[in-house]
């Protein structure tokens, strides 16, 4: 099969929307890749593709009210995941917005990646990416990360005070089960001395756990953490040097 109708078969295969890579013609990278990149270059200029980014592109989907781009989560998925792997997960802002703390918008979308990442625009997003404190990322471990993520960006949380942020992951991490909560205490250990002391004091006394115990003798008794969260949405803070 030539490489043009190769290529143009897959693309009618999968849903407008959906973003390419040349990793979806594996074969073809391998094989013939400047008959990829040049047939590829030629759906662009003819506009049977958009291109989102460097070696990106899909299919737009024809509505009444003009083209329509990748959805969010597709778009999400391509930055934060490579084939099987995931490779980084949303943090800042955008993880606020998630889980329903803030409703600001960020003007730039932050990842948090296992591997270091130079900023980079996908399409009008600019997207920008910090280090992933743990080096390999497992699906089920994404929701106890994000609660995670949001106490390490506490201090600098739009539309959101720190009080607001420490209530609604307190709430979550009360619905988790006794292995969930363990498991993200033992992932807080990954996490700088703030991120640390704060899930410790939140995890006290929600289960009988020695792992919260070793979060406390991870930390300097003599640091204070300067988080201006109020003394009735933290009660044991000070015993944990939050202030």
């Amino acid at each position: 099969m030539q490489v043009a109708a190769q290529i143009n078969n897959y693309i009618e295969s999968v849903p407008p929307g959906k973003i390419i890579t040349y990793g979806d013609f594996k074969d073809l990278q391998e094989t013939k890749p400047q008959a990829l990149a040049k047939a590829l270059g030629r759906l662009v200029k003819k506009q049977v593709l958009i291109r989102q980014a460097k070696g990106a592109f899909y299919r737009p989907k024809k509505t009444l009210f003009g083209s329509v781009g990748p959805a969010d989560e597709e778009l999400i998925s391509f930055l934060t995941r490579k084939g099987d792997e995931i490779t980084g997960i949303l943090t800042g802002q955008s993880v606020y917005l998630q889980l329903q703390i803030a409703t600001q918008v960020p003007s730039v979308l932050t990842i948090a990646s296992v591997a270091p990442r130079r900023k980079q625009n996908i399409g009008k997003i600019q997207v920008q990416y910090v280090r992933s404190y743990v080096d390999e990322i497992q699906e089920a471990d994404i929701p106890l990360l994000q609660l995670l993520e949001a106490l390490r960006f506490i201090k600098k949380a739009q539309d959101c005070a720190p009080d607001d942020v420490i209530q609604v992951v307190g709430t979550k991490m009360v619905r988790l089960t006794k292995s969930d909560l363990e498991r993200l205490v033992k992932l807080a250990k990954s996490y700088p001395p703030m991120v640390r002391a704060l899930c410790g004091c939140l995890s006290e006394g929600m289960v009988e756990s020695i792992q919260v115990d070793s979060l406390r003798g991870s930390l300097n008794p003599y640091t204070k953490f300067k988080v201006m969260v109020s003394d009735a949405v933290l009660k044991n803070k000070k015993a944990w040097g939050i202030m």
